[in-house]
């Protein structure tokens, strides 16, 4: 009788461990399914300019008294649509070294990099969180891919 019960108890005990297990090992991909995505990845932000324009100007810097069509703040238009032809190959207001907004092939060269990132006194967003990092480095990126109008 004792044999039967310590035999029962015993697979039980292996039972438990199994499932246990089982869950230990599989928790990586519950806890990898479940993890939110990086800072700046939300929504998946490729260096495309379409998907910069919708995803980070038009949240954050084409807004009402900034650089949008009707405001231009230092004759800057970020809108959708707007925003290729405003910052690449042309000269930055603001900057006191004559860079270009844009430099494509060089984000370092590139104006808009050094508003964002604060490596320039006049920091970009004025008044608003700054750009995490992720999305700084997508905007290097584009630049960088030789800053096309896709």
């Amino acid at each position: 009788m004792a044999r039967r019960t310590i035999k029962r108890n015993m697979k039980r005990g292996i039972g438990f461990l199994s499932i246990v297990s089982f869950l230990f090992l599989h928790a990586c991909d519950i806890e990898s399914s479940l993890r939110l995505p990086e800072q700046g990845q939300e929504d998946g932000l490729q260096p495309k300019l379409s998907m910069i324009e919708t995803e980070v100007f038009a949240k954050r810097c084409a807004t009402s008294g900034c650089h949008t069509s009707t405001s231009k703040s230092a004759n800057l238009d970020l809108s959708p649509g707007k925003a290729y032809t405003n910052l690449v190959g042309v000269k930055a207001f603001l900057s006191t070294q004559g860079l270009n907004r844009v430099e494509p092939g060089s984000s370092s060269q590139s104006f808009l990099i050094q508003v964002v990132d604060g490596s320039n006194p006049t920091q970009m967003p004025i008044g608003g969180a700054p750009l995490d990092a992720a999305t700084i480095a997508v905007l290097s990126e584009w630049i960088n891919n030789g800053a096309q109008d896709n």
